[in-house]
């Protein structure tokens, strides 16, 4: 996995994380119930990075609409919540909209948002996709970002699905911090480094 380089680009991470799965704990500090473990453990290490004592442990069971029976991962911030004191300033107004964060995090706050969010497979034919799904306007702030670093996303007009072009998402030096993800970056990106699209 990528070192965090800095405490800010674990925080920055982090604020990622926040506005794709992460909610703020009744009693304060950042909370994150997921699916993947590996996810949940790579936000523990940023917990880590920044000196902040958190707890791990799963959630109650519960049911999808097609049977399948699922348990969360969850990690939390114990007191005293630097992060989740943190967050509360920089989120005033909730998760409508992006936080300003300088140039050189940038790649870290959207790799928190895409660890969560953001889906890469292969269609069927065999190309890759890069994909982020929603309503919010979080969403609408990231592609107004990546474009000003040279990274193309769009939507269609009322659609919930934004697509990112993978090959300049490679090309600005983004990534995934989560192994599986990231693994199928450099997949791509071996293939299209030869020639392949």
């Amino acid at each position: 996995m990528k070192d965090f380089e800095t405490p800010e680009h674990a925080l920055a991470y982090l604020m990622g994380v926040y506005l794709s799965d992460g909610s703020l704990g009744s009693e304060g500090g950042l909370r994150l119930d997921v699916t993947d473990e590996v996810f949940r453990d790579e936000a523990a290490r940023a917990f880590k990075v920044l000196g902040s004592t958190y707890g791990l442990g799963v959630g109650p069971y519960y049911v999808k609409a097609n049977g399948e029976i699922r348990r969360p991962y969850r990690v939390y911030e114990r007191a005293p919540y630097k992060v989740g004191d943190w967050l509360e300033k920089e989120f005033p107004d909730g998760k409508d909209h992006l936080p300003n964060v300088p140039d050189d995090l940038v790649r870290d706050l959207v790799a928190g948002i895409l660890d969560g969010d953001g889906c890469i497979s292969r269609n069927k034919r065999g190309y890759f996709q890069l994909q982020v799904c929603g309503y919010s306007d979080y969403l609408v702030d990231l592609e107004e970002l990546l474009d000003e670093f040279g990274v193309i996303m769009y939507h269609r007009l009322g659609g919930i699905t934004h697509t990112i072009n993978l090959r300049s998402f490679v090309e600005e030096g983004f990534y995934f911090r989560m192994p599986r993800k990231q693994a199928l970056v450099e997949e791509y990106t071996k293939r299209y480094t030869k020639g392949a699209k």
